[in-house]
């Protein structure tokens, strides 16, 4: 059985600010892949040194499905 692969790519500085992505949270409110999904669910991939990317994206799409489910998962370890 072979090792586990390992990521490819390089890490970023991590620059996280409040707002930044807020564009891109309303254009996946619009989205039918939002909007008719059965359950919800959107992953905030690499989210830097704080969630408030993924909170501020589960407080956008909330106002588009009520229901859902959003997960920050962090692929630099060092954060």
């Amino acid at each position: 059985m072979p090792g586990a692969a390992s990521p490819v790519g390089s890490v970023t500085r991590g620059t996280t600010n409040t707002n930044r992505l807020r564009r891109v949270d309303r254009w996946i409110a619009t989205l039918d892949a939002l909007r008719t999904a059965v359950d919800p669910l959107v992953v905030d991939l690499g989210y830097g040194a704080s969630g408030i990317t993924a909170l501020e994206m589960h407080r956008r799409l909330r106002a588009t499905r009520p229901d859902v489910r959003v997960v920050g998962i962090e692929i630099e370890p060092g954060r």
